[in-house]
């Protein structure tokens, strides 16, 4: 009976054929991703915010965020994720599932529902009230589908407020008969 075995040259020209296609696919796939060019971070504005809902624990928001695409090329967004922020603290946390596009050289406006967290916020008014200079910021990741998956794209906005422009004296000032409307 007559066996066949394998030699050792077949093996040797099967590895490096197997090897070479691999590395092949991989230049390929790296020139792919350096023909993009590096693109230019989104920018992040908030535009608007409004109260929704206020419990004992948890007071719900709508912001309107504006994100600006400086790139040549339309994005494409599916959902995001945010961190609010009062002077450098974390006080709650918003979502949107929405998928949307931000055009080229062109902006688009989200809502975002943020939840904040009453008790951590509380513990921050008196420090607000008490500076003329409020700082937020909101910081998270716009969700975007690629060939190797979901990518995180970061995002970041720093602010603040100057409330010696407004005259909080109206909404800080004395209890009394003054504020009682005329009979």
């Amino acid at each position: 009976m007559f066996r066949s075995q394998p030699n050792n040259r077949t093996r040797l020209h099967t590895k490096p054929r197997s090897l070479l296609a691999l590395a092949l696919m991989l230049l390929a796939s790296i020139s792919a991703c350096s023909s993009m060019g590096s693109l230019e971070p989104l920018e992040v504005t908030l535009t608007h915010l409004a109260v929704t809902e206020i419990t004992i624990f948890e007071t719900s928001l709508v912001a309107k965020l504006r994100i600006t695409n400086p790139n040549p090329d339309p994005i494409a967004i599916d959902g995001a994720s945010f961190k609010l922020y009062l002077k450098d603290k974390k006080v709650g946390t918003g979502t949107t599932k929405e998928s949307f596009a931000v055009d080229r050289l062109d902006s688009s406006v989200i809502d975002v529902t943020f939840h904040i967290n009453n008790a951590s916020a509380l513990l921050r008014l008196k420090d607000i009230f008490d500076d003329d200079d409020v700082t937020y910021g909101v910081r998270g990741a716009l969700f975007t589908e690629g060939a190797f998956g979901t990518k995180k794209i970061r995002i970041e906005k720093t602010g603040h407020i100057d409330l010696s422009d407004m005259n909080l004296n109206e909404i800080k000032g004395p209890v009394g008969d003054d504020l009682l409307p005329p009979q």
